[in-house]
């Protein structure tokens, strides 16, 4: 068999083997119990705000939901293809064979629906938060999930990149550090500016990360104004294009990778 492309029912298997190896780590359930707790205290800092403080938790339940979804698709991302190569885990299912392809978009898949499941949850918290507070889910909210979810593939897709280079723990904190550049363009751009025409340093930083404000909706959200059906579809797509960029070069370096 022909092992350089991609097999759909093998990326499928080994996206279904990621994601049951996920929830054995009761990863889903720790970051549960955090963001319930989290939204607790952000329930308390909506009681002391007179008025709206539905809008409040509904501004702090989806930051919170926000940063504990990046923070599960870069950890996962950076420890789950490392671990199974430096274990050897990765020889007996890549014997079979199963091409690098398949098993690289496998393992991407597989934490993007660990994601998913992550975030449905996390929102359904929040829904009840919401309900106490005397708010409700909005189309704002709805699309700002679905954006959350879009960056979160970026973000494990950055972090799987990265985990070909560093150990589990530095992969992390460059992630995060990526991830807070892509947020900051604004900043960037105002020191672009500041240092002159003299100093590319930030433009290239720029050009390097994507803009995190596209895909970012917590002042939408809490204005409660909803995308457009077409800017949805392209901050979607933005999002998804940087992704699959990122899957791409993770994917050509680890093909080439001596195991």
């Amino acid at each position: 068999m022909n092992r350089i492309g991609v097999y759909p029912r093998q990326t499928v298997f080994v996206a279904f083997q990621a994601f049951q190896d996920l929830l054995r780590e009761r990863i889903l359930y720790n970051i549960f119990f955090v963001s319930l707790l989290l939204l607790f205290f952000g329930y308390l800092a909506a009681l002391l705000v007179y008025g709206h403080q539905d809008r409040v938790m509904l501004h702090l339940g989806i930051m919170i939901n926000a940063i504990s979804v990046y923070l599960v698709a870069g950890g996962a991302g950076a420890r789950l293809l490392r671990s199974e190569v430096e274990q050897r885990v990765a020889y007996l299912p890549l014997s079979r064979p199963v091409s690098r392809v398949s098993y690289f978009f496998g393992k991407w898949i597989g934490i993007s629906w660990f994601c998913g499941v992550n975030l449905m949850l996390l929102t359904g918290v929040l829904w009840v938060a919401l309900s106490v507070t005397g708010g409700g889910v909005n189309e704002a909210l709805i699309q700002a999930t679905l954006l959350i979810w879009i960056e979160s593939l970026m973000v494990s897709a950055i972090a799987m990149l990265v985990s070909l280079f560093f150990r589990q723990g530095l992969s992390v904190m460059v992630c995060m550090a990526y991830l807070f550049l892509s947020h900051n363009h604004d900043q960037l751009d105002f020191l672009k500016k500041q240092a002159g025409d003299g100093s590319p340093v930030f433009s290239l930083l720029m050009q390097l990360t994507p803009n995190g404000q596209v895909l970012l909706m917590d002042t939408r959200v809490y204005y409660d104004v909803a995308l457009g059906g077409f800017e949805m579809v392209q901050r979607m797509g933005y999002g998804l294009a940087w992704a699959l960029l990122f899957m791409l070069i993770g994917n050509a370096v680890f093909y080439r990778k001596n195991l």
